[in-house]
């Protein structure tokens, strides 16, 4: 009986071996089947879904235990890295100043360039753009040249900053002859305007 029990026990050798490979197979694939109906079933919980029951009514389980608390949500995913910061500008050019400062104001004030031509000849021939240009036989003062009475029509008052002076001037040329090329035509016929 013991060479037939030592047969035995050789021949189930390999059977038993194959039994235990086959036991952890299944128990493997049935713990993955389960972990992946919890995971399921957690994130429906998690997003307020019910479960297989219907939903929690009373905060328990079909048992009456306790929920399972939700899963953690995933960390979100981490920003994308800042582009990288664009080449500083250029400088600005610098601003221009004096004389061709004047003209540019008073060019975009205008806004034409045919109206603008007459306001600098205009204007050139009076003062040279100069806004301390002072008539010294008269009280002509300033870019436009004007007398203290004509400062007076404009509604500002004589001023020795170029800018007011140009606003000035644009006003009168609009009040009393329509356009700076209609002054500058008066001033041509009559060295005045």
């Amino acid at each position: 009986m013991h060479a037939r029990t030592a047969i035995q026990h050789a021949h189930t050798r390999p059977r038993r071996r194959a039994l235990h490979l086959l036991t952890a197979t299944g128990a493997m694939a049935l713990a993955l089947t389960f972990a992946g109906q919890s995971t399921a079933q957690a994130d429906e919980w998690g997003r307020g879904g019910s479960g297989p029951s219907g939903g929690w009514s009373d905060g328990g389980g079909r048992d009456g235990a306790a929920a399972p608390e939700a899963a953690p949500a995933p960390a979100p995913a981490p920003a994308p890295a800042p582009a990288p910061a664009p080449a500083p500008a250029p400088a600005p050019a610098p601003a221009a100043t004096g004389e061709q400062a004047y003209k540019d104001y008073a060019a975009g004030k205008l806004g034409d360039a045919t109206q603008f031509g007459c306001l600098e000849q205009l204007w050139e021939a009076e003062s040279g753009w100069n806004p301390n240009a002072q008539n010294p036989t008269s009280t002509a003062y300033g870019i436009a040249q004007f007398l203290d009475s004509t400062w007076a029509s404009t509604g500002i008052a004589k001023t020795s900053d170029p800018y007011r002076q140009i606003d000035a001037g644009l006003i009168y040329v609009e009040n009393r002859y329509g356009s700076a090329c209609a002054a500058w035509a008066h001033f041509q016929a009559n060295n005045w305007y």
